[in-house]
């Protein structure tokens, strides 16, 4: 049996208008029903939270070392639900929200002037009656969403006030009759694993519909069968089938070839500040609805949004928060433990808050150090400053003689490493280019 090459063609272009969808959420009912590494499980409408300090063993890699983080999956298909937000003060702070296709539709938190704590009502689509005027109004895109909560701490004296934070931020319905949230409808299971991803895909497409623009381009794709009642999958026709597994596998192999495209790399420093401007049509509260921030052509969008949904949920837009990497120095070789370094911060970057956390290579964890001490930044109380406020970092496997530079050191693995320089609340300087990390240079 011989694919069809049209619908070959149009599997492989909906694999990857559809993958967004698809793996999001299939990731929500894992983590509602099973919890993710640290993440205990929480059903919908609840938030789970990770209590303990990041460190060596964490779960997960590339962890923020001085965040803790606060995970809710919310299904607003029972009605509207109030988010109770805390008073955190000048600690850094976010709510970031991300609708099915995951697109970060709103931000609240120390950017946004939200700090200080308030109540918010979600309101899911096409609701049309009236919210309490004492709380502010979020309209979300999908009926199911994500809900990613941060906040920073200084040092490991500083948990419990995080934790009791965390404990103040709560989900509850407007309605107290409201019924249980369910979570996405399941597909049949009488669809075999190679058509999967099709059924999810036409089951949820109903549940969560994209926007009207990426409404009718879905519409090119209703030869596969994803709008069709019944499902055209439990009994499928064999040369539909195979365009279907032939067209999955070449979409998936084009995310493959453009998997690192895209990042901006500036005196060794590889980051992508614009990585999720692909959400054209859905701007909430905190967001920046300007060209400035969004793609000028949908199917670059769709790309990118697909190539987003490869990597673990939680990025943000460059204008809440830019995480720079870097694996060689100066002269572009590679960073490793043999030898020592000196990043020079003259000035830090112009931002609300700025830390530098170090990471093995390839792999990517935090590494065990004597001081038990993975970042530093412009929260570390005892951190050493230049009369310009410049800050000189020292990068190196083993404690520097000079107890006085002990207190700038930011310990290094004993073989290749990795540093990750995160920028909260970067000013415009950082934004237009203008600022950018100095390189990090060998002195041995």
């Amino acid at each position: 049996m011989r694919a069809n090459d049209h619908r070959f063609g149009l599997a492989a272009e909906a694999y990857i208008f559809g993958y967004p969808l698809v793996s999001n959420v299939r990731l929500s009912g894992r983590f509602a029903g099973e919890g993710i590494g640290l993440l205990a499980p929480a059903g919908f409408n609840a938030f789970a939270h990770i209590r303990d300090l990041p460190g060596p063993r964490s779960a997960f890699v590339s962890v923020n070392a001085d965040v803790l983080h606060s995970v809710a999956q919310v299904d607003l298909a029972p009605g509207p639900l109030i988010l109770s937000v805390p008073d955190s003060g000048d600690r850094y702070s976010l709510l970031l929200f991300v609708d099915a296709w995951r697109n970060n539709f709103a931000y609240v938190g120390r950017r946004t002037g939200a700090g200080h704590g308030g109540s918010y009502v979600l309101v899911p689509p096409g609701w049309t009656e009236g919210t309490p005027p004492d709380l502010i109004r979020i309209e979300a895109p999908t009926r199911l969403l994500t809900v990613i909560g941060r906040f920073g701490f200084d040092d490991p004296a500083d948990a419990r006030t995080v934790h009791r934070l965390q404990d103040e931020r709560r989900l509850s319905p407007l309605d107290p009759g409201a019924r249980r949230a369910e979570g996405p409808p399941e597909h049949s299971k009488s669809v075999c694993d190679d058509l999967r991803f099709w059924e999810e895909l036409r089951i949820w497409l109903r549940a969560c519909p994209p926007p009207p623009a990426e409404a009718e381009y879905a519409r090119r794709f209703a030869p596969l069968g994803i709008f069709d009642d019944p499902s055209p999958y439990v009994d499928p026709d064999p040369a539909l089938t195979w365009s279907l597994r032939g067209g999955l596998r070449g979409g998936r192999d084009g995310l493959e070839r453009v998997a690192q495209a895209g990042r901006a790399l500036s005196n060794g420093w590889s980051s992508t500040p614009h990585a999720l401007d692909f959400n054209l049509d859905r701007l909430g509260p905190g967001t920046r609805d300007e060209p400035a921030w969004r793609m000028t052509d949908r199917d670059q969008a769709r790309l990118a949004r697909a190539m987003a949904a490869r990597q673990p949920i939680g990025a943000t837009h460059g204008y809440e928060s830019i995480e720079a990497t870097c694996l060689v120095d100066v002269e572009g070789r590679r960073l490793t433990g043999a030898h020592r370094y000196t990043l020079d911060l003259a000035p830090p970057p112009p931002a609300e808050s700025w830390s530098l956390t170090m990471y093995d290579a390839p792999e990517y964890y935090l590494v065990d150090n004597p001081l038990h001490r993975f970042s530093l930044g412009s929260r570390t109380r005892d951190l050493r400053r230049g009369p310009d406020g410049s800050v000189r970092v020292l990068i190196q496997s083993d404690p520097p003689s000079d107890e006085v530079e002990r207190a700038n050191w930011l310990p290094a693995a004993s073989g290749d490493f990795r540093p990750a320089l995160r920028i909260y609340g970067p000013g415009e300087d950082v934004l237009d280019g203008t600022y950018a990390p100095p390189p990090i240079r060998r002195v041995d």
